[in-house]
């Protein structure tokens, strides 16, 4: 019996390893799309969707933001690269990870919002942006009033 036993539990700890292995964490997800992102942007924006439940809005923002990143990515120049430059989250199951894309032009942010409402984590918003120049002002002009306050 002790003999059967050890077997019957390495195959249960392997199982849960490699289940464990294949859960994708908001940094997976993000590692694999720009994985994609640096070959074709295109299929990058298809992967970060492709665990939603299609439907024709979803089809339409998809476009949208293809098209709408295809113009901003034409004028920026050379890609070298990206930067995590937040990440928030609010419980264990919403989370936040903004990226400083590194184009020869501009910076272009990349916001991803991902959910986890049962056991798989999900996009729940992508966004991208052209403003970090604003933000960055305007995070100086904080500073400044907080010097003051002090």
């Amino acid at each position: 019996m002790k003999k059967l036993l050890i077997p019957i539990c390495c195959v249960l700890f392997i199982s849960t390893s490699v289940a464990r292995a294949q859960e994708q964490t908001p940094a997976d997800i993000s590692k694999k799309f720009f994985e994609l992102y640096i070959v074709k942007p295109t299929d990058a924006i298809d992967y970060i969707f492709s665990g939603m439940k299609p439907n024709k809005q979803l089809s339409d923002d998809i476009t949208a933001i293809k098209k709408n990143l295809k113009v901003t990515i034409d004028q920026d120049g050379a890609y070298y690269g990206h930067d995590l430059i937040a990440e928030k989250s609010i419980g264990n199951n919403l989370k936040l990870m903004s990226y400083m894309l590194k184009y020869d032009k501009q910076p272009v942010r990349f916001i991803f919002i991902y959910y986890k409402p049962n056991d798989k984590w999900k996009i729940y918003t992508f966004q991208f942006n052209t403003n970090l120049d604003d933000e960055l002002i305007n995070a100086a002009s904080l500073d400044m009033l907080k010097a003051g306050k002090e």
